[in-house]
């Protein structure tokens, strides 16, 4: 083979980084959304305040977490309907408006949470307010969603590298910290929580029955098809494995380097300071990248997930490119932007809180979901849930149902 044609060849065959990102389907875009601030800085709290005691929320979040996204996925794979399409030619008009508005209001907790943690990282890196910062990448993400086509994707995947370093770099630091393994263990046993409202937080967060929803919405515009079932259900597996095993190495870290040494977690530097066993003076630094990471990495998309099944729920469009959707998106982010700026309290705790109300809106989009993938004439005779699905789809109902509950109450206090 002369040297031109080997050149040719190599341009031919992709690169190891290119076949990658070429696999990352729409379960790790979904576990990229809802891997944010919120995830990072409630299992960090978790784990400072109580050690390794709730690990067993973040099981069986993950458990519910991946059934309710892989059912998504077979929704969209074997419906030319979008969800809410189904949902309003099926149940009525009102209940695809209800489902509408419930997502919207959920991922206008998530993006509150993106907007303080975009303020934590660059405020604590180069100073400036929360309102500046917020302000700043709020008119970023409108020029991007109204204007740009290519730029975002571009970001996109700097901000998801950064996140990988992250995670690696925690992976990594778990061996370091040196946790204990008993404790870890025991941690997995369910028992009753010192603090509910962080358990509250860790289910909202990491079970994320909007980002199951939109599941099936990016199969669709993957355009995979039946034949593509496998491939969809093992790609939603694997993105929540790695948003809840992100989620629980966090919180070990935390718990055998926070609490040890009574750190709370008032702020962003606190929490950089479980990556000091591994990355000393640098901890701060990487960690406050992730962080922004974490937080524009699921920016945009969250803004859009909640635009387009409002839209969709309203009966008004769907796709991205409707001028419906990124007119709601618009209002989402400007209204959580606001909120975020305006609000007095430590960033920390409101961060906390904004997580723990995505979870009232929770049991509708998941009955829902419930209700369409046993639907016979939907799903036909061969699509609907196996018996499994529907014991894991009914423990859940009922698990984020009592926190909705709890967390309502909560408020009312």
């Amino acid at each position: 083979m002369n040297n031109e044609t080997m050149l040719e060849t190599s341009e031919r065959r992709p690169s190891a980084l290119r076949k990658i990102l070429a696999s990352f389907g729409p379960g790790f875009i979904i576990a990229a959304t809802v891997l944010g601030p919120g995830s990072i800085t409630v299992s960090s709290k978790s784990g400072a305040l109580m050690g390794y005691s709730v690990l067993w929320a973040v099981a069986i979040a993950a458990v519910f977490m991946t059934v309710f996204t892989r059912m998504g996925s077979r929704i969209g794979i074997l419906q030319d309907r979008s969800l809410l399409e189904i949902v309003r030619d099926e149940y009525g008009k009102p209940l695809a408006m209800v489902a509408g508005i419930s997502v919207f209001l959920i991922c206008g907790g998530f993006q509150t949470g993106n907007n303080i943690g975009i303020g934590l990282a660059m405020g604590t890196m180069f100073g400036g307010s929360m309102a500046l910062w917020a302000a700043l990448f709020l008119m970023v993400a409108l020029a991007i969603i109204w204007f740009s086509k290519n730029f975002y994707q571009l970001l996109e995947r700097i901000m998801m590298v950064l996140v990988l370093i992250m995670i690696l770099a925690f992976l990594i630091n778990v061996f370091k910290a040196s946790p204990n393994p008993l404790e870890i263990t025991a941690g997995f046993i369910p028992k009753k929580p010192k603090i509910w409202g962080l358990v509250i937080a860790i289910s909202a967060t990491t079970f994320s029955i909007a980002g199951a929803a939109y599941q099936s919405y990016m199969v669709q515009g993957k355009g995979w098809k039946r034949e593509d079932l496998g491939k969809a259900n093992r790609d939603s597996t694997v993105g929540i494995i790695i948003l809840c095993t992100l989620s629980a190495l966090i919180m070990i870290t935390s718990a055998a380097v926070l609490a040890p040494k009574g750190i709370t977690v008032g702020s962003a530097v606190d929490m950089a300071i479980q990556l000091e066993p591994l990355l000393g003076q640098f901890a701060k630094w990487i960690f406050l990248f992730g962080l922004l990471a974490a937080s524009f990495s699921s920016f945009i998309s969250n803004a859009i997930l909640g635009g387009m099944l409002l839209s969709d729920g309203l009966g008004m469009g769907k796709s991205i490119n409707d001028r419906s959707v990124k007119i709601l998106a618009t209002v989402l982010l400007v209204f959580s932007t606001l909120l975020a700026a305006l609000l007095k309290s430590n960033p920390i705790e409101v961060l906390v809180i904004a997580q723990a109300s995505t979870i009232i809106g929770g049991p509708i989009i998941a009955i829902i979901l419930t209700m369409i993938g046993n639907n016979r004439k939907v799903m036909g005779e061969d699509g609907t849930n196996s018996v499994f699905s529907n014991v894991i789809a009914i423990l859940a109902i009922g698990w984020i149902g009592y926190l909705s509950i709890n967390q309502l109450i909560a408020f009312i206090k």
